[in-house]
């Protein structure tokens, strides 16, 4: 892009990133490209998001697996495939890769445009209660010691809090801050506990407002899960 070249809003920045994995509905989807043809600004942060992708594409290769193994695969993610059976799968595939593909231009979009350079050293959990009620993800990226998280699904109670938890063997859980109702947060990790957070566990609990008495988890855990490189 060139120094005269007009700045792309962030929202602008963005929807090139979900055009480009292919999660903008259909409206929005057929709006931009009609803007594509007129915006040489637009095209070419779409160009960039494409050569930011192409890389990860080129890992993968097609595999077909055999009959037995894609049937086992149905019957153990649809138990219960009640009729229309076909129409069911295809929009609980469709649903599926949704929300991986949200997930991971979410993850983009939390640590910045893409850069030639940028190799970051990045740690996910995905938290979800037994319910399905409760969802959160925690990005950390370890080049600056900031934690993303995100949470979605039932609030907790009136008068209560989920709180987060750093879990690192044997050593008592750290109480890594109270998390948002709904939505994003941004939470810097002080530098004496990022050497913890590397295979990690989070945990969420249930807590009174404010937070856990005097630092220590009282209420039951809600979800938890491991943290992964990626």
């Amino acid at each position: 892009m060139t120094d005269d070249a007009p700045e792309l809003d962030p929202h602008d920045i963005a929807t090139a990133g979900e055009y480009v994995l292919g999660t903008l509905p259909l409206a929005e989807r057929e709006a931009f490209q009609r803007r594509l043809l007129s915006e040489p600004t637009l095209a070419t942060e779409v160009a960039r998001w494409q050569t930011h992708f192409d890389p990860i594409a080129d890992e993968v290769r097609p595999v077909s697996p055999p009959a037995k193994v894609w049937n086992e695969v149905e019957r153990r993610l649809f138990p219960d495939p009640s009729p229309p059976a076909s129409s069911v799968r295809f929009w609980q595939w469709l649903s599926i890769g949704s929300v991986l593909a949200s997930m991971a231009l979410l993850a983009l979009l939390w640590l910045g445009q893409p850069g030639p350079d940028a190799e970051p050293q990045l740690w996910v959990s995905e938290m979800v209660s037994a319910d399905n009620s409760v969802r959160l993800t925690a990005l950390y990226d370890e080049t600056d010691g900031e934690m993303r998280v995100s949470v979605a699904g039932q609030p907790p109670a009136a008068g209560r809090d989920f709180e987060l938890w750093l879990i690192q063997g044997d050593r008592a859980p750290i109480s890594l801050g109270i998390m948002p109702h709904e939505g994003q947060a941004a939470m810097p990790i002080p530098e004496d506990l990022r050497i913890l957070v590397a295979n990690a566990t989070l945990a969420i609990t249930d807590e009174p407002a404010g937070g856990a008495p005097g630092g220590i988890a009282t209420g039951p855990i809600v979800a938890q899960a491991e943290m992964r490189r990626i």
